[in-house]
């Protein structure tokens, strides 16, 4: 996982943006213009996952760089993708469906400003009726995070996070699929570097209970599995 994806030679202080989208159209312009206002903020990539719609058009035109990946890759393979071209010393990655509740993310990068952490993890609001973050993904995360590190997070799939180049280049390439987030977590522990979570009032689509939906659940709960056997078999 230590293979090279980040460029040294073109490193800046400030704060890179690191979105991937597929299929984000309708909220992907109010994300990114939320987020112009952050502090330090050097630049904001959108990373186009092969969407159907006019999703790379329409984050281009609200003012960030787009990538566009040949087709849809996963999560995981966009942000490989776009962290490869950023400049800032601070990496922020954001869903690309926080629209106006993006604002929040300025409290992920306070704590890394402060020196208090590496690794910034957004906790979202608890919603009634909208689930509690107690589903079956969820809790298998929680699990095997708790059993390879010793600690325990609230959100560990949640997307929205800052971290220091240094740390995240030292867990490149990222996961490919729905595992990222686990398996940033669990590497970035077990190089010593200080994860912390911090409540936002951030908000974002929720998967509901259609076939499609619960066929995304299945597909979400089999490669967390996959990302923790393999952070257990390589032991990182």
């Amino acid at each position: 996982m230590g293979s090279s994806g980040l460029e040294t030679t073109n490193t800046e202080t400030g704060v890179s943006v690191v979105i991937a989208a597929y299929n984000e159209a309708d909220r992907i312009a109010q994300t990114v213009q939320v987020i112009l206002d952050l502090p330090h903020l050097l630049e904001i990539i959108v990373v186009d996952d092969g969407s159907t719609d006019e999703t790379a058009l329409v984050a281009g035109a609200a003012g960030a760089q787009v990538i566009k990946m040949g087709r849809n890759r996963g999560k995981g393979q966009a942000l490989n993708a776009g962290i490869s071209k950023v400049r800032g010393d601070i990496i922020l990655m954001l869903d690309a469906d926080l629209a106006s509740s993006a604002v929040e993310a300025d409290k992920l990068l306070e704590p890394v400003f402060r020196d208090e952490a590496d690794l910034v993890i957004a906790g979202f609001p608890v919603v009634p009726g909208r689930g509690g973050g107690m589903g079956l993904v969820v809790r298998l995360a929680r699990w095997g995070i708790k059993r390879m590190t010793g600690e325990r997070y609230q959100w560990p799939l949640s997307g929205q996070r800052a971290i220091r180049r240094h740390v995240l280049q030292s867990l490149l390439p990222l996961e490919r699929g729905f595992g990222v987030e686990v398996a940033m977590t669990i590497g970035a522990l077990r190089k010593g570097a200080r994860v912390v979570e911090v409540q936002t009032g951030m908000d974002h689509r929720v998967t509901g209970w259609s076939w499609r939906d619960r066929a995304h659940r299945a597909r979400q709960f089999c490669d967390v599995a996959v990302t923790l056997l393999r952070c257990s078999v390589r032991g990182r």
